[in-house]
């Protein structure tokens, strides 16, 4: 098969991430083995297939339930095309990250981060931009009572924050599981088949934004919202927003199939169909497909960082509404105008 194919019935994903680029990522389950063709073309085996492309045509690599071995000159090569690689097996509860190395940012975009990330003010305010978005998507999920987001304003350190998240979180999967018939299932039980589908649509998902963190140049380590700094804290931050379309999909996979051993396929197939879906941004007036504001969030951050912008706006979806809009200095990729991206 080659890359061009954007779906495949063996859960193989090329999603094209931006048409002009005609990049895309690559989710693949199983992989066993991998061998070096013709120039920067590369055929991927796995159990039952093989997938064939170009690395040129790559911006990001999955494997999912790996084996086999990964030589070192295939490692080398995705450095050279700046492609991140990301392994994960159901038995480990971390995946493993390659990251590429990139040259100097004239902006440098780094020293920003880090400086806001010292600073109190400024790093409480982004992470608390971050959990607005978060529990404002909870809440419109209908599995939160939140209403007044005032004590949430009014928070000046990152312990008032965990109080507030860890309250809303709380009642948040309370009534998830229960919706699901699942009560006594803590969010935590990494065997339970449900929290094994809310962990791979993570990963898909973490996959995902830290291609867009590391092509800006940002720090995958060092987060606002999460703060240790032994795993891509900053990509899990800028998942927040958008870990509705995780929980959707887990949710509606739960209530349409009770084959636990293929839950986690099921979850990874709705996740592609909503980030394949039209919303509108009032952020940018833009309608986009749900996968550009993957992209956006890391727009929005480094724009506000490097002082583009004195906000940091977060480019979640809505409706159109009158008033002054909002200043913003990036605009989303891949736009739809007259049903055209």
């Amino acid at each position: 098969m080659e890359i061009n194919e954007l779906q495949h019935p063996d859960s193989i994903w090329t999603w094209k991430s931006n048409t002009r680029r005609q990049k895309a990522s690559l989710w693949l389950p199983y992989f066993s083995n991998v061998t070096k063709l013709k120039g920067d073309r590369y055929c991927f085996e796995y159990n039952g297939g093989s997938v064939t492309t170009h690395l040129k045509q790559i911006d990001c690599i999955m494997l999912y339930g790996a084996s086999g071995d990964l030589p070192v000159k295939f490692l080398d090569a995705l450095n050279t095309y700046k492609i991140p690689l990301i392994i994960h097996r159901r038995n480990l509860s971390d995946p493993y990250f390659f990251l590429p190395t990139y040259r100097a940012d004239r902006q440098d975009i780094l020293t920003a981060q880090i400086t806001h990330r010292q600073n109190q003010i400024k790093s409480v305010y982004i992470a608390r931009t971050i959990l607005r978005e978060r529990l404002g998507a909870m809440n419109s999920a209908s599995l939160t009572g939140i209403r007044d987001y005032r004590p949430l304003s009014r928070t000046r350190s990152m312990k008032e924050l965990r109080l507030i998240e860890a309250h809303e979180t709380k009642r948040y999967w309370h009534n998830f599981y229960r919706q699901l018939n699942l009560e006594g299932t803590i969010r935590r039980d990494r065997h339970a088949p449900v929290n094994k589908a809310l962990n791979a649509g993570s990963l898909f998902l973490s996959g995902i934004i830290l291609r867009w963190v590391l092509y800006h140049r940002l720090s995958p380590q060092h987060g606002f919202l999460h703060t240790q700094t032994n795993y891509p804290s900053l990509v899990y931050d800028l998942i927040e927003p958008f870990r509705f379309i995780i929980e959707q999909s887990v949710h509606q996979a739960c209530n349409e199939t009770d084959d636990d051993k293929n839950l986690v396929a099921y979850s990874i197939e709705r996740i592609k169909l909503l980030l394949n879906e039209k919303v509108y941004v009032p952020a940018t007036h833009q309608l986009v497909y749900r996968k550009s504001t993957l992209h956006g969030i890391v727009l929005a951050l480094r724009a506000y960082l490097v002082g583009d912008m004195k906000r940091f706006l977060i480019p979640v979806e809505g409706i159109k509404k009158g008033g002054r809009p909002p200043k913003v200095s990036y605009r989303l990729p891949g736009e739809i105008r007259n049903g055209i991206p």
